[in-house]
């Protein structure tokens, strides 16, 4: 980093008394957010012009076609997975999980799709109880009823219409959590470098024969965009990371609240969409249970490496 920059980020956490990560890790992952909903409503508009499972499959290949230059600068050792079995089902998953969450912005308001995602994080902590074997506290439990219920209130069943956008949706929160699962596992083997750049691979694989059922060639218009959803969408990823890389969980964590925000501010600006007050509501639920989860999971790992020193 720019020792300027370094100069003026010492010089603002110690006015507002954060600690010179945290702030760095904050400010990408609200930048992060902002990335995702950017990818989220250029989709979406794009989506009227073009099908998205054409979209999808551009979009991976565009990924691919950055990602594997710059990660196998040296030679294909850098991407070599250790078994290519687990990242072909997680690109699997993770190509069924895109294809439905394109195909249903365009039939779902922006700000609801950033609340729905919300709840991807809690399938996640479940189904890592559930099939990691992590441990399985009653305040683990009592946390995701609570997320759940926000989730009710963000869905709204029988209030809500449920229509295939907003059942689609639900279902793509669903297998992004069981990316999410598969991304831990694979992560104990190989660099997550290599596990993005077999994402993208093996999505440009999988996506390629139901592009073909809807085909059409994007027009140099088109591709533009796809291109500018493929940039934002790596953007998001690594400002991600690098936020998790340099910040504690519990200061990131609740940053993720800030996608309601973008996506309502854009689905405002460029759709006309007006975010409904129980979405807001039940959103604020779910993070809160996340975040909480967060930082008792904090807590209990440095009670835990206390006690061991």
């Amino acid at each position: 980093m720019p020792e300027l920059l370094l100069r003026l980020v010492k010089k603002i956490t110690d006015r507002i008394g954060v600690e010179p990560g945290n702030f760095i890790g904050i400010c990408l992952a609200i930048f992060s957010g902002l990335a995702l909903m950017a990818n989220g409503a250029v989709a979406k508009q794009l989506g009227g012009e073009l099908h998205p499972f054409v979209i999808v499959f551009f979009r991976s290949v565009l990924m691919a076609a950055i990602m594997v230059p710059l990660f196998a600068r040296k030679g294909y050792a850098q991407i070599k997975p250790q078994g290519h079995g687990l990242m072909m089902i997680n690109g699997l998953i993770f190509t069924l999980a895109t294809l439905g969450w394109f195909w249903a912005l365009p039939r779902v308001p922006l700000d609801l799709v950033a609340a729905i995602g919300f709840t991807s994080q809690l399938y996640a902590i479940m189904g890592a109880i559930l099939f990691l074997g992590e441990k399985s506290h009653p305040w683990r439990w009592a946390a995701l009823a609570v997320g759940f219920m926000g989730a009710m209130i963000i869905i709204r069943p029988g209030f809500l219409e449920m229509s295939a956008g907003v059942i689609v949706t639900i279902i793509t929160a669903i297998l992004y959590s069981t990316n999410r699962i598969l991304i831990k596992i694979i992560a104990t083997r190989d660099d997550p470098a290599v596990s993005v750049v077999w994402q993208a691979i093996w999505a440009s694989v999988f996506s390629l024969p139901a592009a073909l059922l809807v085909w059409t060639l994007p027009t140099p218009a088109q591709g533009f965009w796809i291109l500018a959803i493929s940039v934002f969408a790596i953007l998001s990823h690594y400002s991600l990371a690098w936020a998790l890389r340099l910040a504690d969980i519990g200061a990131v964590e609740p940053t993720v609240f800030m996608r309601l925000v973008w996506g309502a501010i854009l689905g405002y600006i460029f759709f006309n969409e007006t975010p409904h007050a129980f979405t807001i509501l039940g959103s604020v639920i779910v993070l809160g249970s996340i975040i909480y989860i967060a930082q008792r999971e904090r807590r209990d790992g440095r009670q835990l490496m206390d006690s061991k020193t």
